[in-house]
């Protein structure tokens, strides 16, 4: 389970990340011809090719790519095995989008890493960090500004895409779109108030033990990624005049769920 732990109005939430097209199809099962933690694209598997000797998680991806040249077909992922038996549970995956750059790959990596990683039946969390992705490292302030530039002064949106590749700007559009891909909820009971958590932290630091000093690097990276969220949720406004709305809360998409429901009938009946 990948967990995002962000800071947001005085409250560090922890963010459960997951791609959006990946199901479980299968628990409990072996096959004759896949091993665990295995990833088969179009019959063939990862651990048969060279990329398994390559040392970056980066290959994983190469593999899927490269083998879904031809034929662009959902590909599959085995877990590891159940702590008490050989079998694992199987998800089937969408093809994932061009690549945008290293930090987006990353994270996608991530998000199929944890999938192979995972025991049946037992949760354990591992946290994400925009930052130690690279997310944040093209969301220059510069590049914001030249964003807002073209935004205000160009009102034909139909002409933005050319200018904003032009400008060197294109890529933190296709990051909005690319983010659209994961599933951002927070995770229920687990919501800490700042300040405790702040307390907590200068109260142990001078401890200096690896609990403390854990408990310091998860404060500062749930900073961090408030940081780099909050200049994609910029991106987002100046581009679609709106909040960037990827972390909800269950109850929120169960709303938003209702909504979209209710508009669909009222849609039918007109």
């Amino acid at each position: 389970m990948l967990i995002l732990p962000i800071v947001n109005r005085n409250r560090v939430l922890n963010v459960e990340v997951k791609l959006k097209n990946a199901g479980k199809i299968r628990t409990g099962v072996r096959f004759a011809d896949a091993s665990e933690s295995e990833v088969i694209v179009n019959g063939k598997r990862f651990s048969d090719s060279a990329y398994k000797d390559v040392r970056s998680d980066a290959a994983t991806l190469e593999f899927i790519r490269t083998n879904s040249m031809r034929f662009r077909r959902n590909y599959l992922i085995t877990t590891r095995e159940e702590a008490r038996s050989s079998a694992y549970d199987v998800y089937e995956v969408e093809q994932p989008p061009k690549k945008i750059n290293d930090a987006l790959d990353n994270l996608y990596v991530s998000a199929i890493t944890d999938m192979r990683k995972e025991i049946p039946g037992i949760k354990r969390g591992r946290y994400l960090s925009f930052e130690k992705l690279g997310i944040g490292e093209h969301l220059t302030d510069e590049k914001i500004e030249l964003l807002q530039d073209i935004v205000t002064n160009v009102r034909d949106a139909r002409e933005w895409p050319l200018l904003f590749e032009k400008a060197g700007v294109l890529d933190m559009v296709d990051t909005l779109e690319f983010l659209k891909l994961f599933d951002c909820t927070v995770v229920e009971d687990t919501t800490v108030a700042e300040d405790t958590l702040q307390g907590m932290v200068e109260s142990l630091r001078k401890l200096n033990t690896r609990e403390s000093r854990n408990l310091a690097s998860y404060y500062n990276m749930a900073l961090s990624n408030r940081d780099i969220y909050a200049k994609l949720s910029t991106v987002n406004k100046i581009i679609y005049d709106k909040p960037l709305t990827l972390i909800q809360s269950k109850r929120q998409k169960q709303k938003q769920l209702v909504k979209s429901m209710g508009e669909n009938v009222n849609g039918q009946a007109a």
